[in-house]
């Protein structure tokens, strides 16, 4: 560890008292212990930020830490502050469908209260059962769901910051309509931690569905379950799912609404499949979760990890050429998407050695696609250039991270414009 670091986990520690602690670094045992600032509220956590700010100290906003590796080696600082105590109360306004929920609760953990009266916060980010609302929000992170419901970006009504100013700032509030002052919310969204630490957010809720089924279908490659997905999208049904997985090349089309509708749509669409010579079924109950479990099991393997986004009319060509450039390379490579949307997750297997050549690969057919291409995840030594190119926007970028965070002491090097 860097004399530096060592110097400023002592400054922490001899600071903060029993609000900051030594645990263990995620890497494994061989790495020396982390610092970790645990703030009670929001007004405390302006306070750390404000003194570590005048200290020059730089530290990393976590909440369970399920994302941290998205930024590489970058994402392992020594010094974090972590939400995980900022978790209650969840403030419930069923009559609006709208809730407050604070940064480190789980979205498990809020879903489940707001079950109570048949809502949901329809998010379904990886690691979703340990994912913390505020880190979702950060890293605007989102599943199949968002063919239906969008991302946090599209949900959020209203935020609570704490910045580097020692301010406590909100934004927005409880209503959908709401144009007093910047959009403060949704530019946090996807902030990953650079700005500001989020405290909590308002978000608009939904009905919890009473059915669900899901349409399971076997087609010939990546392509041609994408050209379907885009005919299915664009017809008169309602998924609120449509993922392609490969290899092998399958079509998955949730549909989350009432027993009746969710049948009748389920039907049409294996129906649809059935027509050009494909097998499909139709799963629900405790097949379904496993169906959708495995799905979500591969984005989560180890490995590198791509997002990949193009418009939806170029998702078939982005999918083969992901899939030729990992073949060319030798490299294990599955593709899993929001298929009508564009939007790809290309995950790496196998040998690391060869990731940071094949994801340059990769970003070169995209490219070519007028796509981009942002590693989210990768092994140590392989995570150089994830954002890729900036173009127009690193100007913009960085003057607002000027703006917000002056001495660059939140998540320095990890952000976008880093």
């Amino acid at each position: 560890m860097p004399a530096a670091d060592q110097r400023s986990m002592d400054k922490v520690l001899e600071r903060w008292g029993t609000a900051a602690r030594l645990v263990d670094d995620p890497r494994g045992a061989d790495c020396p212990p982390l610092v970790e600032l645990e703030p009670g509220d929001a007004r405390e956590t302006a306070a750390m930020l404000e003194w570590a700010a005048a200290e020059r100290v730089p530290l990393m906003p976590v909440g369970s830490g399920t994302k941290v590796s998205w930024g590489g080696t970058a994402g392992f600082h020594s010094i974090r502050l972590s939400t995980r105590r900022m978790n209650t109360p969840v403030q419930h306004f069923a009559g609006d469908l709208v809730a407050t929920t604070p940064a480190g609760a789980t979205l498990a953990d809020v879903n489940a209260l707001l079950a109570r009266e048949r809502q949901w916060l329809p998010l379904d980010p990886m690691y979703a059962d340990r994912a913390t609302i505020g880190g979702t929000v950060a890293a605007n992170d989102s599943g199949p769901r968002r063919q239906r419901h969008g991302t946090s970006r599209d949900l959020i009504l209203g935020i609570e910051i704490a910045t580097a100013g020692g301010l406590v700032a909100h934004s927005g509030g409880r209503v959908v309509k709401n144009v007093a002052g910047y959009d403060l919310a949704r530019l946090m969204c996807g902030s990953f931690g650079s700005l500001a630490v989020i405290t909590s957010a308002t978000f608009k809720l939904a009905p919890v569905p009473p059915a669900s089924r899901t349409v399971v279908a076997e087609v010939g490659d990546a392509a041609h379950a994408q050209a379907l997905a885009l005919a299915i999208a664009a017809g008169p049904l309602a998924p609120s799912a449509v993922e392609v997985a490969s290899p092998p090349a399958r079509l998955l089309v949730r549909f989350e609404t009432t027993e009746r509708a969710s049948l009748a749509q389920a039907d049409a669409v294996l129906e649809a499949i059935g027509a050009e010579g494909m097998p499909a079924e139709i799963v629900s109950g405790a097949d379904e979760t496993a169906v959708w479990s495995r799905h979500a099991r591969h984005l989560a393997a180890p490995g590198t990890l791509l997002k990949v986004a193009v418009l939806p009319t170029k998702a078939g060509a982005a999918l083969e050429g992901a899939e030729r450039a990992a073949t060319t390379a030798a490299v294990e490579c599955r593709v899993t998407g929001r298929a009508a949307l564009g939007v790809i997750m290309v995950r790496l297997a196998g040998n690391a050695d060869r990731h940071r050549k094949l994801a340059a690969a990769i970003r070169q057919a995209i490219d070519a696609l007028d796509g981009t291409v942002t590693v989210l995840e990768t092994p140590a030594g392989a995570d150089e250039n994830r954002w890729g190119p900036p173009g127009d926007s690193l100007q913009l970028l960085r003057a607002v991270k000027a703006r917000f965070d002056p001495q660059g002491i939140l998540a320095p090097g990890w952000g976008p414009g880093a």
